[in-house]
């Protein structure tokens, strides 16, 4: 139940952030972070699920989780809107660009983890601050982009999972950088790949 909530959840605010992000930025910043909160959930749920806490073992707990963290920063990113675009879109992008270069197999200069979390705050930071003050262009390829990641990390694990069996928890192995395999990895890029430029597609030609 919980795992269908954030599917529908992550393929209704992807799409209409990668196909209307612009023409209804608020709405689609505030499903932004409201997707960022159900994955947060999970996460906080299977750290906390792990310790003899009883609220945490009693039934429909995880979807109660899931709920609180994606209402609490789907409102906060609604509320503060331009105040929220800089942390929110940082938070994104850092934690995509570490997952995916942890899926690629990119091989850092270093070994520091803490170094690497460092560039991926800054480039999130960079990208952050560029949808902030260009807008506009920004906007359109910032949100047709995470609309599209939004959507290919619960539906191309689904597609995996039908031909392979896999039925483990299939958003969070993506979300988390963990794809197993090239095939995996090409399949979920060329989704986004696609996605975007559809997305961006559409949403100049509405502007």
């Amino acid at each position: 139940m919980t795992m269908l909530i954030v599917t529908l959840l992550s393929v209704i605010g992807g799409a209409i952030c990668c196909f209307a992000g612009y023409r209804i930025f608020r709405v689609a910043l505030s499903l932004v972070g409201a997707c960022l909160g159900a994955y947060l959930g999970l996460l906080l749920y299977d750290f906390l699920s792990g310790y003899d806490i009883s609220i945490m073992h009693m039934e429909y707990s995880e979807l109660v989780t899931v709920i609180v963290c994606s209402v609490t920063l789907g409102v906060l990113a609604f509320g503060l809107y331009m105040k929220a675009l800089v942390a929110i879109v940082t938070i994104i992008c850092a934690w995509y660009l570490y997952s995916d270069s942890k899926a690629i197999g990119i091989s850092l200069p270093w070994d520091s983890p803490v170094i690497t979390i460092a560039v991926c705050v800054i480039f999130g930071l960079v990208i952050g601050f560029a949808v902030y003050y260009l807008q506009k262009w920004a906007i359109i390829i910032f949100t047709s982009f995470i609309g599209a990641k939004i959507i290919s990390s619960v539906l191309v694990p689904y597609l995996i999972a039908l031909v392979t069996d896999d039925q483990g928890r299939i958003a969070i192995k993506l979300l988390s950088g963990t794809l197993s395999n090239i095939n995996e990895i090409a399949v979920s890029t060329a989704a986004v790949l696609l996605l975007t430029g559809a997305g961006i597609a559409v949403q100049m030609s509405k502007k």
